[in-house]
């Protein structure tokens, strides 16, 4: 895995959403979303508009640790 991208995660209640999100953060900055508003079955992930080129295992390192803190909560 490549270090040189610092993962958060927050998990929130937001208003725009029934059920609790993760939040995503790529060094500092909002990067993704994950919202289960269909089921813990049918997460979506929607991302930043300013989100650009990101590594790919990073990527799915970020998403699969985001899931598994938001199914936790």
């Amino acid at each position: 895995m490549n270090n040189r991208y610092q993962l958060k995660i927050v998990i929130a209640s937001d208003i725009d959403y029934e059920c609790l999100v993760a939040e995503i953060y790529c060094n500092g900055e909002f990067f993704a979303l994950l919202q289960q508003e269909e089921g813990v079955e049918n997460i979506k992930v929607e991302f930043s508009p300013s989100t650009r080129i990101i590594d790919l295992d990073w990527l799915q390192y970020a998403l699969s640790k985001a899931k598994e803190h938001l199914l936790n909560n």
